[in-house]
């Protein structure tokens, strides 16, 4: 078929045999209408009459007018309802009519309330506002279809509504809604489905086959037109699906298979039907894929809710659906990935869509009541030669011409057996032909789509240019490790080293004995020098493509991220399925340790995503700002200065934006900063805003708790190792703005705490307290997610988060805190979940008093002293996810009501009856992100332990050992000062060498030795106490104790020794000082004595001053032969 084919002549194909089912009972008749309408021509009438079967005479008019064009196939068309007069049986086909079609579609809009979204199409940014409606249920049914489908929720298609068909607006008289029995207020619900494809953009589109993919339901793969003329190959809406599965080949090894369902090539299977029939094929269909100890309705059928409902605008659907194995060959259906499609209609209705399955399809299984000439007849116009029909039909008959035909058998159903022996069949054949049919990828579809005129919905110019974009990067990604080392290195060594170094200028804990005025100027020195390499770094050529593509319309834009999201998807799981093979295979032995931790690196070291991209804007961006600060910038340099204008837009429009690096434990606060002030000056500077954070251990939830309950796209894909915090803004429409006191919702999602590639680190704890602290401290409303199976390793990180609650309080911010329970079991069991709750709280308050002590802050004694917390209220038990393994399993029912119940509840708590904290600015916000992370910089006590229990527990050892220490180091001084006191007292006769060496080597280390063995004895003893409930916590500070023990007896030894020696020395000098005054003493006295003496036999008088200079003589004369050098004056 030409792609090009008209509306009108793809009309008349599609129509094809029901007109020659009609048209041949009067043949003559047909073409004296056609001769009225079409030029006179012998090939068009001359022919047909001059032989042939009445059929094979309208069969050629036909093909005829077909030849002649979309003019000609117009002016047949609009004749046709002339002719109703002489063909009476052309009525039954109205509602085949484009016009009829385009008038239903229209009327199916009214009824749902959606008519102006059929040219301003529903954007997903729109459906995940923050809108009153929230808060209630809802009877309009594609509010009821979009709102549980976004929650997961598996009875989103229960879309059977009571409401009255007068208010409706739809007319008494519209022959095509009165025939819709007692539920004539509804819709089924596939037209429910189609219209609000065709209502949503693309991106919508794609977010609403994802989810119901989740959900187990079978997706739209061709969308029948809303005009009734060209349906569409849903080819972009299903490249969001990732599957994971193991084949059965791989069941021994433990390994399994990840791709986009849209890449992974396997066998398709048909399922359609010709004419009416008995049998209901989506009935079986659900049968041939479900699981024999679980149901699953993948396809709607008339048993279902809504299901018998008349089909307005969904005859024409072709829905998919897949089945992929888990690996267990005892409950798995089939041993590879199968794909089944069904056609919703008659084939004869749907030739095109038909015609496309044949040439796609390994088989096709088609469902009819009897197998007659018209039958054959029809299906021997399908040109394909590599599909094989099989046929089912409701009773058992011979049909020996039909078995003739090479690609055609019958599997007949015989009226004694029941559908479970029909599946069984289909089963089986499926099962033995797998290995011989050829496989075939969706992505693939598309050439036979375009064949037959079919539209591929990413066949837009908009699409194909973000997908070569986005190619123009992601083709040159083979290796993510090396490529992100050379095309991202300023996320890489460097920033991690200033991140150490800003918290090292915060902490000083390696300072040592420098001065400190020193070590913060080499510091920042060093911080300074490290930002310049960083600046000096040119963009490549990636980063220069993304950062263009940036600055492009909101919708190039959307394109581009999401075929980056989906390639860098499909290159990660290139790289890592390998290496988290050879992981396993690793760990089957003992002695490959340090294989395993080098695969453990090179697994987190492939994990990309754009997220990475737009770290490495930020920390160009947050170079050039530290260079511009210290005037080392050129003028010239403003190019990064549009930089956080473009996050601010993907902010603004619902995209995940990182707030922490994970990778490197910091915020690179002038990126984040700016990013939220321009966020601010875009809404016009006057918006509030209210927090919402979650933590939680690794692999609870977290990210698809957040997911479920605003519709979030925070990644949760397999082989991620991205860290940090994510935020997300979340717009509040008008009409909720004054009741919830916001403008905006920012959701803020954490990384899993405790995660184990960080185990081995030695600041993972630090890691983890600093981030629940930063984000309990920026919400106002904190879910703490426990899986029930992570609750034990939740508890440490519980007590650091009571810290956190406690320092909020001391500056007057009093956020709210609810308690999420995973994977329960019994959420209804009251009694259990009470004696639960009540455990919890008795924790939270001993957990209190602990951190209240600590902080000293005695009159805080229990949690609720510092939040308001509700027992009863704020502890929310939600059962698992899944139903079944995967990948076949379905959502549990449970787990989406309770969150859609428990986001009802949060958004009540921002109502104007809470007591929250007043909604924050954006400019408030960057402040407390500023003061918080500060603080977190400067903590240098809590954050190093697990939990506070053990901060505690560390705190009461160190308080005994300083004790110890003192004794040990007074009784060391004493020994000094008694030593000191006995050598100042020696004589000069028995000041000797040997009284030193005696001092020293005997009793001086006699004490050091008992005293250090005291001293390791008091600690021995310390954790072998029965009383001492917590010093187990502490086992791993043991052997630091016992070297600070070795290090304060040889630090005693040192100072005693130097104060011995000291003294010593000294009472040496001071007695040889001593001995020169007494001999120098006696000469004086002498020389005065023999003066006086000669002045005496003389008997002459002196006067004073020639006494004085006589004595100056002396005192000369004595001084010359001590040879004492003169002082030195001052100068």
């Amino acid at each position: 078929m030409d792609p090009q084919t008209g509306p009108a002549e793809l009309t008349i194909r599609n129509l094809f045999w029901k007109l020659i089912d009609i048209l041949e009972e009067d043949v003559d008749g047909f073409l004296d209408e056609v001769s009225a309408i079409l030029p006179t021509s012998q090939e068009m009438y001359r022919n047909p009459t001059a032989s042939g079967t009445q059929h094979e005479r309208v069969v050629m008019t036909l093909n005829l007018i077909l030849k002649k064009g979309e003019e000609t196939c117009m002016n047949f068309l609009q004749h046709l309802q002339n002719m109703r007069i002489r063909f009476p049986k052309l009525s039954s086909l109205s509602g085949d009519f484009p016009e009829k079609k385009k008038y239903i579609f229209d009327k199916t809009l009214q009824h749902l309330r959606t008519e102006d979204c059929k040219t301003s199409k529903l954007s997903l940014k729109k459906v995940l506002s923050i809108r009153k409606e929230n808060l209630k249920d809802t009877d309009l049914q594609s509010i009821h279809f979009l709102r549980k489908l976004l929650a997961l929720n598996r009875n989103a298609r229960n879309t059977y509504s009571e409401e009255n068909t007068s208010q409706m607006e739809l007319s008494v008289d519209d022959e095509e809604y009165d025939n819709v029995n007692d539920a004539s207020a509804s819709l089924h619900p596939l037209d429910v489905v189609c219209a609000l494809l065709h209502c949503s953009d693309h991106f919508l589109q794609q977010e609403i086959v994802f989810k119901m993919s989740m959900c187990q339901f079978a997706v739209p793969l061709l969308l029948p037109a809303g005009d009734g003329t060209y349906c569409t190959l849903m080819l972009w809406a299903m490249r969001d699906i990732v599957k994971r599965w193991t084949p059965h080949s791989l069941t021994d090894s433990k390994g399994f298979m990840e791709d986009n369902v849209v890449n992974v090539p396997m066998p398709t299977f048909s399922f359609v039907r010709l004419g009416k029939t008995k049998l209901s094929k989506s009935k079986i269909l659900n049968q041939v894929l479900g699981q024999d100890q679980q149901h699953l309705d993948f396809f709607i059928h008339d048993d279902m809710e809504g299901g018998n409902i008349e089909r307005k605008i969904s005859d024409g659907l072709v829905e998919m659906s897949w089945y992929f194995p888990s690996g267990s060959k005892s409950s798995d259906a089939f041993e590879e990935p199968i794909a089944v499609t069904n056609l919703r209609g008659d084939l004869e209705s749907n030739w095109n869509q038909f015609s496309f399955l044949t040439r796609v399809s390994s088989a096709v299984f088609i469902f009819t009541e009897r197998i007659g000439e018209r039958e054959i007849r029809v299906l021997s116009n399908c040109n394909t030669s590599s599909t094989k029909y099989d046929f089912f039909i409701t009773h058992h008959e011979k049909y020996e011409n039909l078995k003739q035909t090479g690609n055609i058998c019958i599997m007949s159903k015989k009226k004694t057996e029941n559908d479970r022996v029909l599946v069984k069949k289909i089963r089986h054949y499926i099962t033995k032909s797998l290995k011989s049919f050829s496989k075939k990828e969706i992505e693939t579809m598309k050439e036979q789509a375009f064949e037959l005129g079919i539209h591929v919905d990413e066949l837009v110019a908009e699409c194909s240019k973000a997908r070569e974009d986005a190619g123009e990067i992601t083709n040159t990604i083979k290796d993510v490790a090396r490529y992100k080392n050379e095309t991202m290195s300023l996320q890489g060594e460097r920033w991690k080293e200033i991140s150490k170094l800003e918290k090292e200028l915060c902490r000083m804990r390696k300072q040592g004995k420098k001065n400190v005025q020193e070590y913060q100027s080499e510091l920042i020195r060093q911080s300074n020098e490290l930002y310049e390499k960083q600046y000096a770094c040119t963009l490549p050529h990636g980063m220069e493509m993304f950062i263009k593509v940036m600055e492009l319309p909101l919708t190039n834009k959307l394109n581009f991220l999401k075929y980056m999201k989906i390639g860098l998807g499909s290159i990660v799981r290139e790289n890592v399925l390998p290496l988290q093979a050879h992981y396993m295979e690793n760990c089957k032995g003992t002695e490959n340790q340090d294989k395993i931790k080098e695969l453990d690196q090179k697994i987190c070291d492939s994990s990309l995503g754009i997220e990475h991209f737009l770290r490495e804007m930020g920390q160009f961006y947050e170079a050039a700002c530290v260079m511009s600060r210290g005037k080392k910038c050129e003028t010239d340099e403003e190019k990064y200065a549009r930089l956080p204008g473009m996050a601010a837009d993907l902010l603004l429009d619902g995209f995940p934006l990182e707030l922490i690096d994970g990778d490197a434990s910091n915020i690179p606060m002038q990126w984040v900063s700016d990013v939220l002030k321009k966020v601010d000056t875009k809404t016009g500077g006057r918006c509030k805003m209210r927090v919402i954070t979650v933590l939680g251990v690794q692999s609870t939830g977290k990210s698809t708790l957040l997911n479920t309950m605003f519709g979030l796209q925070f990644p949760v894909a397999s082989g991620r190792c991205t860290r940090g915090a994510f935020m997300t803004l979340l717009r509040v429409e008008k009409d909720f703005i004054e009741e919830l006191g916001c403008d905006f919702i920012l959701v803020i999602d954490t990384e899993g705490l405790k995660a184990p590639e960080l185990a081995s680190l030695e600041d993972s704890y630090e890691h983890d307290n600093e981030l629940a602290m930063l984000v309990v401290g920026l919400s106002d409303i904190t879910i703490i997610n426990m899986a029930m199976e992570n609750a034990a390793e939740m508890m440490d990180t519980l007590q650091i988060v009571v810290h956190a609650f406690l320092r909020m309080k001391e500056i007057g911010k009093k956020p709210k805190c609810l308690f999420v329970h995973q994977n329960v079991s019994d959420v209804s069991n009251y009694v259990n979940n009470m004696r639960d709750r009540k455990k919890l709280r008795d924790m939270l308050d001993k957990m209190t008093m602990i951190a209240a002590k600590m902080e000293n802050k005695s009159t805080i004694k229990t949690f609720n002293d510092m939040i308001d917390y509700d027992i009863e209220k704020d502890n929310w038990y939600i059962p698992g996810l899944w139903l079944g393994g995967p990948p076949m399993a379905a959502v549990n029912l449970g787990y989406s009501e309770n969150i859609s119940e428990l986001k009802k509840y949060l958004l009540t708590l921002m109502g104007p009856k809470a007591s929250m904290n007043k909604a924050q600015t954006f400019s408030d916000f960057i402040e407390w992100v500023k003061s918080l992370w500060k603080a977190a910089k400067h903590e240098k006590f809590i954050f190093s332990f697990r939990n506070s229990l053990v901060a505690q527990a560390y705190q009461k050892l160190s308080m005994r050992f300083s004790q110890w220490e003192w004794d040990f180091t007074k009784a060391v001084y004493s020994w000094v000062s008694d030593t000191e006191m006995q050598i100042r007292n020696l004589s000069p006769d028995t000041l000797q060498e040997d009284a030193f060496t005696s001092y020293q080597k005997n009793e001086l280390q006699s004490l050091l030795h008992n005293e250090k063995e005291k001293m390791l004895k008091l600690l021995e003893n310390y954790f072998e106490d029965d009383s001492e409930s917590s010093v187990h916590l502490i086992e791993r500070y043991k052997e630091e104790y016992r070297v600070c023990v070795d290090f304060l007896k040889n630090e005693l030894e040192r100072n005693a020794t130097n104060s011995f020696n000291k003294t010593f020395q000294n009472q040496k000098w001071k007695i040889n000082i001593q001995r020169v005054l007494d001999k120098y003493q006696e000469i004086l006295e002498s020389k005065v004595i023999n003066l006086l003496g000669k002045y005496g036999e003389e008997r002459c008088e002196m006067s004073d001053t020639k006494l004085e200079e006589e004595f100056e003589v002396i005192w000369k004369e004595t001084m010359s032969d001590l040879q004492a050098e003169p002082l030195l004056s001052a100068i």
